[in-house]
């Protein structure tokens, strides 16, 4: 029972993400790149699915490991640099915010 509290947070917080990030590619995304990209959020659900489930279950290692993985990929990205570096990084940090504040919500629910 307790993990259809966290999958309701999850969704919960999911909901508030598809607000917030086309919001976030408006204003600092790439000119000319829309701001609903399917593959794109596709990503970004899995990323925060991956946190969220290692912070609920006191992982925090896997904050390390995103973030090796996603400056892994944007330093093999950089020829063609699309994405300012701002965009990037206040697109992660929220993320990585997103998937916390569920991962607390989640553990309170739960009387951890």
């Amino acid at each position: 029972m307790p993990y259809v509290t966290a999958a309701v947070v999850f969704i919960c917080q999911e909901m508030i993400a598809v607000l917030l990030f086309p919001l976030l590619s408006r204003w600092l995304g790439p000119k000319g790149q829309r701001a609903w990209d399917p593959l794109s959020i596709f990503k970004g659900i899995i990323e925060r699915l991956v946190l969220f489930t290692a912070l609920i279950h006191s992982y925090p290692q896997m904050l390390i490991a995103f973030g090796a993985m996603k400056l892994g990929t944007r330093l093999h990205d950089e020829q063609d640099a699309r994405i300012s570096n701002t965009y990037f990084l206040v697109g992660n940090l929220l993320s990585i915010f997103l998937a916390m504040v569920a991962a607390i919500i989640t553990q309170k629910c739960w009387g951890a």
